[in-house]
């Protein structure tokens, strides 16, 4: 599974009980990422955009029975306009309807840290809000 926000990732990737830490690699670079499970590579691919490395972690956890790596990555650019519509650069690509929800809640954060009096939280987002809603220059 994977989840996006405006200025993080965290990638879920499910592994067999008898995992320890041991068994696991993985490797986070400012453009890359990579997972390695039991000498298994679950993938290794170029990032779709950059990541602060010092602030990016991996976790192996264990939840209702399940054991799960638990990938955490922090944006280096962290705007509604940085959308991430995948994971890598050319797979995990989020379905049109995720993309959608995702580009929505980017804006309803931009326009609370712009306007920090309001509450947009129930807002209905329409209109122009794909790569950062509208951009107003008032001088």
């Amino acid at each position: 599974a994977v989840v996006s926000t405006q200025s993080t990732g965290t990638v879920e990737i499910f592994v067999p009980k008898n995992t320890k830490g041991k068994n696991v690699s993985v490797k986070i670079l400012p453009s890359s990422l990579s997972c390695t499970v039991f000498s298994e590579t679950k993938f290794s691919d170029k990032l779709f955009g950059s990541i602060v490395t010092d602030e990016s972690t991996w976790t192996l956890e264990e939840e209702d029975g399940l054991r799960f790596i638990r990938i955490f990555l922090v944006k280096c650019i962290k705007t509604p306009q940085n959308c991430w519509k995948s994971l890598f650069q050319s797979s995990c690509n989020a379905d049109p309807l995720t993309l959608d929800t995702m580009q929505k809640r980017f804006l309803q954060e931009r326009y609370q840290r712009e306007n920090p009096g309001f509450d947009f939280s129930g807002a209905d987002v329409s209109g122009q809000y794909q790569d950062g809603g509208p951009q107003f220059n008032f001088q």
